[in-house]
Formats: structure tokens, C-alpha cells, sequence
């Protein structure tokens, strides 16, 4: 009697087991991926990723430019620097450094060569990139540091912009120096 209900029971599972493996639709395509927003992520809710535009920052002094990025900001930026001297004699040297709140983040330097030499007269422009993520309750200044040896510097003072850029969920710190010329 064990039998006979076991052998019906796998009879019943065994008709109706290949029903259910047999697909009826064909798989739907994967869905598109939508662009990356601007602007934090829902779990920073009450904080904005404003553009920072040139009313936010200021000439400090030849050797210095700050911009500061409001409170209650979250979200990815790059912030590009640059600076420039003319060389007063041979072996002139620059060097620039983004510093965001109290974090270094990045330095670039440019050392003559014989096969990229800085002669006296010539200017020279060095530049530098920092991308960020920010997430700050208290506004937050950033300074481009700039100072160059043997060569007179622009008397704008170093260039400092910060760009915003589309979320991409991943908190990382990237810098990277553009090939000096």
C-alpha cells in the first residue's frame, strides 16, 4: 500500500515537474542602466550637492586661491588647480597642492630637464586634478597651494575650480596629474 501512494505521488511530481521547467515567455532583456544622478543618494536626506561657481572662491594672495563648498553638502567633485611662472634663470622649479579641509589631496611638481628644459623668460603652467567626495555638515574650504623657485609668479594668483559630477555610489578619493609640458 506504501508503495502504491509513493509510486502515485512521484507520478503526480513527475508529470508536472517538466510543465514547470518548460519556459512559456522568452527571457526579457536586460533592463537599460539609467544615467547616474547628480546629487547624494536618498540616505542623505537633507543634504544638497550644489554647484560651486567662482562667487565661491577668492585670491588669497600670488600664492594661494580657496573656494569654499557650503554646508550640508554630500556628492562627487573634481576640483582642478593650476599655476604659472615665468623663469627668471635656468633651473626654475613649480610645485601646486590641493588641500581639501584639513586633507592633502594631491601635489604636482615640475623639475627642468635636459629633455624638458625651463629656459629664463619662458612661462610655464602647471596643473593639477583632485576628484572628492564630500559629506559636511560645516562648510569646507578648498586651497590651491602654489610656489615655484627661480621664476616670477602670475600675479592672478593659481586657478582653483570645483566641478560637480554625477553620483556613483562609491566613497573614494582619486588624484591624478595631468603630462607637464
Amino acid at each position: 500500500m506504501r508503495i502504491l501512494f509513493l509510486a502515485a505521488g512521484l507520478a503526480t511530481i513527475g508529470a508536472a515537474a517538466p510543465a514547470a521547467q518548460t519556459p512559456t515567455t522568452a527571457p526579457a532583456s536586460p533592463a537599460p542602466v539609467a544615467a547616474a544622478p547628480l546629487g547624494p543618494p536618498r540616505a542623505f536626506v537633507g543634504y544638497t550637492q550644489p554647484d560651486i561657481g567662482a562667487s565661491a572662491c577668492r585670491r588669497v594672495d600670488a600664492s594661494q586661491t580657496a573656494c569654499t563648498i557650503p554646508a550640508m553638502t554630500a556628492g562627487r567633485y573634481l576640483i582642478e588647480a593650476s599655476g604659472t611662472s615665468t623663469a627668471n634663470t635656468a633651473g626654475a622649479v613649480q610645485k601646486l597642492s590641493i588641500v581639501v579641509g584639513s586633507t592633502g589631496c594631491g601635489t604636482a611638481d615640475r623639475r627642468p630637464t635636459a629633455a624638458a628644459p625651463w629656459p629664463a623668460g619662458a612661462a610655464k603652467t602647471i596643473r593639477l586634478q583632485c576628484e572628492v567626495e564630500i559629506l559636511t555638515d560645516r562648510p569646507l574650504t578648498v586651497i590651491a597651494v602654489y610656489a615655484d623657485d627661480k621664476a616670477t609668479k602670475a600675479t592672478t594668483g593659481p586657478t582653483l575650480v570645483v566641478k560637480r559630477l554625477p553620483w556613483d555610489g562609491v566613497i573614494s578619493t582619486r588624484v591624478g596629474s595631468p603630462r607637464q609640458d
